[in-house]
């Protein structure tokens, strides 16, 4: 990445982490301790904002275990009507110059932030991808030929995968490569990393799973620096689904995006002039 333009150093900076909870979860409080015990050991100021999923049918527990960790602020928002206001809250709430997202359970492992912090002072947005997986033969042949072809066609060669995610969403994946340009491996992947400079312009309009495609999509088109780095991943249990589809906020998007004018810069007001000296 020697050709970017140079960035400045923000891997020490100070942090803010949003962690994404669904109301059926079980995980969050030890996510939110795994959490707090790897943003303690990075001896920087820190902050944690819980975007909490609520369903009516499903009460909050009025007695937290005395051992329970709060986060700094959360955000709570109704299943049926998305998460597009309490993100949007959570990003207008931050103090940090850095942003994180991830979900707060046992999916992700709070220490691959090391990762990503190592490649943030080059880029504006860093993106995780789920690594491992083992390729299936039939796409390790497909993968073979359409290497030959590339190379043979084009003199390009193609790297090799570096995960696998398997057919399920294959068909998500496909909707954020070839419609929205994300040309990333692993673009529904929630673990990421960015400055927070970059939201500034980037209202977010999804509530649902399109969230990361559209994080993607919009920097891309606003310009920003993007790279991608493995983190471990653990499937969960119970897969959640959230009540507004992947498709439905990929056609608002795709119909209708928004961006918001960058801020104006007010210029130094220049001091009055002095009066000239009697003759």
């Amino acid at each position: 990445m020697s050709d970017l333009p140079e960035r400045s150093p923000i891997a020490s900076a100070p942090i803010s982490v949003i962690l994404f909870a669904h109301a059926l979860s079980t995980d969050t409080q030890d996510g939110l301790k795994a959490w707090r015990q790897f943003l303690d050991k990075i001896n920087r100021p820190y902050e944690i904002f819980l975007i909490q999923e609520t369903r009516p049918e499903i009460p909050p527990d009025p007695n937290l275990p005395p051992d329970a960790i709060t986060p700094s602020r959360t955000f709570s928002y109704d299943r049926s009507q998305g998460f597009r206001e309490a993100i949007h809250s959570a990003i207008r709430s931050a103090q940090y110059p850095l942003v994180a997202f991830c979900t707060a359970d046992k999916q992700y492992q709070p220490s691959d932030l090391d990762r990503l912090l190592s490649r943030i002072d080059t880029v504006d947005l860093v993106v995780g991808y789920r690594e491992g997986g083992e390729v299936p033969g039939w796409r390790s042949a497909l993968d073979s030929v359409l290497g030959v072809l590339s190379w043979t066609l084009l003199g390009l060669s193609l790297e090799a995968r570096p995960c696998w995610l398997g057919s399920e969403g294959w068909d998500r994946r496909w909707v954020a490569y070839w419609i929205f340009g994300v040309r990333v491996y692993d673009p529904e992947c929630p673990f990421r990393l960015a400055r927070r400079e970059i939201f500034e312009c980037m209202p977010i309009q999804s509530g649902g799973a399109f969230f990361p495609v559209e994080v993607i999509a919009k920097a891309n088109h606003l310009g920003y620096y993007l790279t991608e780095e493995a983190v471990t991943w653990t499937p969960p249990t119970a897969p959640h689904e959230d009540a507004i589809s992947f498709g439905d906020d990929a056609r608002l998007i795709f119909h209708d995006a928004e961006f918001a004018p960058p801020k104006a810069v007010t210029p130094p007001s220049e001091p009055p002039l002095a009066d000239a000296p009697a003759a």
